[in-house]
């Protein structure tokens, strides 16, 4: 059974800040993500989902990019991962290194990130004003990420979408929405109409930023054609590639702020390394109970300038997040 994966265009990645300014508050890459109880997925859920899986892994898709394929079964080549899914892909020579499970059901977690910017690109316009509506957007889950916004503090789509993905902040998820559709539904439909327009048939979401719900979910291939779709567009891939932000804005009384972010990807903050010859351009991270700890990067070999998109999901810890994710990086000297 095999699929078919499209590969993107290479990319000119630059990497972008902002000044500072008055005010300082910072936040750093050791707050990290929510922790909350996981719930059991009911039966009739993961029967729907399990079906919704079998309909479309029986077929072929065609995409508009040039393919190759997958075969549809894992290759798990004694690699001990800790992860329940990867895969590593050569998009420079369209071929397949590693597949585990790729079109498997999963939680993306914070991974759903790269839908909510994908679409907020399309139908946003990057210098749009926003004000936030309520403490934190009105996020209350408990050891979620956030920036802290406060009610009446003003950014612009396109701070926030720095907020989105380096810092990973679920009230910037929910302030994307807002400030393009007005309402967080009427977003999370948007999103979910792009996933289908770009192949990504097995992806329901129901919220921006990935906090856990059972009808949110996805599957690593599905993440990979969202990422994949996100690097077509520089803009966007400059913000996703971007290590650390300052974002200069005004409070509710118009007095001047700054916030200090760091990114949550380990390899970008310095707190983790990837193998020597390896150089992670970008990526999205993603953790909850449910999901376990997720993530996806673009990186490049160093001597030969291949192109690589490798992804890790349900791994069971930070450490082990990036030990699965170097043993796939090894497979890409």
């Amino acid at each position: 059974m095999k699929r078919l994966i499209p590969v993107f265009l290479v990319i000119t990645l630059v990497f972008s800040g902002c000044s500072a300014s008055v005010s300082r508050q910072k936040v750093t890459s050791s707050m990290f993500y929510p922790t909350f109880e996981d719930e059991e997925i009911t039966a009739e859920v993961e029967d729907l989902a399990l079906a919704d899986l079998k309909k479309t892994t029986e077929g072929e898709f065609l995409y508009e990019d040039i393919c190759f394929e997958v075969d549809d079964v894992s290759v798990d080549e004694d690699l001990g991962l800790y992860a329940e899914a990867a895969g590593a892909f050569c998009v420079t020579d369209k071929s397949v290194l590693y597949s585990k499970n790729i079109y498997s059901k999963v939680y993306p977690a914070s991974t759903t990130k790269l839908l909510t910017c994908l679409t907020a690109f399309k139908y946003g316009d990057l210098d749009a004003k926003y004000t936030v509506r309520e403490d934190n957007c009105g996020v209350t889950t408990p050891g979620a990420q956030l920036c802290g916004f406060k009610m009446g503090d003003t950014f612009t789509l396109e701070q926030l979408l720095y907020c989105l993905m380096i810092y990973s902040g679920n009230d910037a998820a929910v302030a994307v929405a807002e400030c393009v559709c007005g309402d967080e539904k009427s977003f999370v439909a948007k999103m979910n109409e792009e996933a289908q327009k770009i192949g990504a048939k097995d992806t329901h979401m129901s919220n921006t930023n990935g906090l856990h719900a059972l009808d949110h979910y996805t599957t690593p291939f599905d993440i990979y054609l969202i990422f994949n779709e996100c690097l077509k567009n520089k803009r966007l891939t400059e913000i996703i590639s971007t290590k650390s932000y300052t974002c200069e804005y005004r409070d509710l009384h118009g007095v001047p702020k700054t916030l200090e972010m760091t990114a949550t990807n380990l390899y970008f903050a310095g707190k983790k390394k990837a193998p020597e010859g390896i150089t992670v351009l970008s990526g999205k991270t993603g953790m909850t109970v449910a999901a376990g700890y997720c993530l996806i990067i673009l990186s490049q070999n160093e001597d030969n300038g291949k192109q690589y998109i490798t992804c890790v999901f349900k791994s069971t810890s930070y450490d082990n997040l990036y030990a699965d994710m170097n043993q796939l990086l090894n497979l890409c000297k």
